[in-house]
């Protein structure tokens, strides 16, 4: 059988994913390119051709891509989340998805802390400022005691508020099934939405596009967030009004944000490239060496126990 990749980074050699495939017998055909969000539906048609299973990125599988694609049987996502697949296009053309579920939470924690730690203590600034010659000490907003706010207690959140209580940092979350065995566990405290805009010196989103979350992070939201506070999104871009967004940083009504995800990718045109209190990443909040040869391995082993019948079905998306 033949797997098609469009994931990218796949076969490098410290993060190779593509050799299991070859030992159990798998003919594999690497596609060399940026795919993503932004790829058309056709293009990916087009790359994955006669293959009847494909790794993917964020690339959208939907109709197009079965109508033109007959032998494809499973779709092999490499990451958690699957917005990008048309559920009703793979149960129309009988074929199954899978995904690297339990890979990507550690490593994206890090990002989200990192992004924290970027606004907590301003080190890019210090360091300009003592390549200028200068000797000017820089009074930083810090992150011990600030508050935390997770939007989204999944995988991701938990990860991110076992970090957090190590920096001494109050978490608070918000998600649809609080349990009160957290507070304990993670040391974290339930809030309201809107209590966590209005309190949390960094917020950070960890909840999957759908309908009921596309746009929760409004103007109003925003609006009631605290002058020193960063919004993180490392989630979707459509989660976010972007313009409300971006006229918030540009008129200082909050201190910052960072984002990782777009709503077209490869982006190079961000609505936030030109202001300065945003840091971008390009979709990097889980590349790290480890976590990506992680993904691929899973993400080769998936198609492996999917067709020989053993697979798991916690890695198995239902359709």
């Amino acid at each position: 059988m033949k797997v098609v990749v469009t994931a990218r980074d796949f076969s490098e050699p410290e993060i190779d994913g593509s050799y299991i495939l070859r030992d159990a017998g798998f003919e594999v055909i690497e596609c060399a390119g940026e795919y993503g969000s932004g790829t058309a539906p056709e293009k990916v048609a087009e790359l994955i051709g006669d293959a009847d299973a494909a790794i993917v990125g964020l690339e959208p599988i939907n109709d197009t891509v079965f109508d033109r694609c007959p032998n494809l049987k499973l779709i092999s996502r490499r990451g958690i989340g699957y917005d990008s697949l048309d559920l009703g296009a793979l149960r129309r053309h009988g074929a199954a998805a899978v995904r690297t579920t339990g890979t990507v939470e550690g490593a994206v924690a890090e990002h989200v802390m990192a992004y924290i730690m970027h606004f907590a203590r301003r080190l890019d600034l210090q360091s300009e400022s003592m390549r200028r010659g200068e000797w000017k000490r820089v009074m930083t907003y810090g992150a011990k005691n600030r508050t935390l706010g997770l939007i989204g207690f999944g995988g991701i959140g938990k990860e991110i508020a076992k970090r957090a209580d190590g920096f001494g940092m109050e978490v608070l979350y918000n998600c649809r099934h609080p349990q009160k065995a957290w507070e304990t566990e993670y040391n974290v405290r339930y809030a309201p939405i809107g209590e966590i805009a209005q309190k949390s010196d960094y917020i950070s989103i960890n909840v999957p596009l759908t309908n009921e979350t596309e746009g929760m992070i409004d103007k109003a939201f925003i609006d009631s967030m605290k002058h020193e506070s960063v919004l993180i999104n490392i989630a979707r871009s459509r989660i976010v009004d972007e313009a409300a967004l971006a006229e918030a940083l540009i008129g200082g009504r909050i201190r910052g944000a960072c984002i990782d995800v777009y709503d077209s990718e490869p982006c190079t045109d961000s609505v936030f490239k030109d202001i300065e209190n945003a840091v971008l990443t390009p979709h990097t909040a889980n590349f790290t060496t480890e976590n990506i040869k992680s993904m691929n391995e899973l993400a080769a082993e998936n198609i492996v126990k999917f067709f020989d019948g053993t697979i798991d079905d916690k890695y198995v998306i239902k359709i």
